[in-house]
């Protein structure tokens, strides 16, 4: 488990499902993370609030620009927030798949709750 202090941990959620949106988030909010939550890498890239964010959980298929381009926008700008990506259309072998995960870490949809809280506490350990 990440030791929590008197800050609140922020985790940014970025998925087009309302119903992944919705769980994921009170999940989160159940294990005392603050969350915000955008339904596209565009609403995300908005808030002004988002490089203050801890860890990013992202969608890989998303409307408009992907979870990977908005990691790569974000790492252009000097941003670097440990990022964990969400899908449910990886072919894992592919090298394609490999190249663009560039070692970020994935979770496959569907996920249990253990599985995803595992993931994201796994980030926060590392930084």
């Amino acid at each position: 488990m990440v030791e929590r202090t008197k800050d609140l941990i922020h985790i940014a959620l970025i998925d087009d499902d309302s119903s992944v949106r919705k769980a994921v988030s009170r999940l989160l909010r159940s294990h005392d993370y603050v969350c915000s939550v955008y339904e596209s890498a565009e609403r995300a890239l908005d808030d002004p609030a988002l490089p203050e964010m801890r860890c990013l959980v992202i969608d890989v298929q998303l409307p408009g620009m992907s979870g990977f381009a908005l990691r790569d926008r974000l790492r252009q700008t000097g941003i670097r927030i440990p990022s964990l990506f969400i899908t449910g259309h990886a072919d894992r072998g592919s090298p394609d798949w490999a190249q663009s995960v560039g070692g970020t870490p994935c979770v496959q949809k569907p996920f249990d709750e253990a599985q995803l809280l595992s993931a994201i506490e796994g980030l926060l350990s590392q930084t």
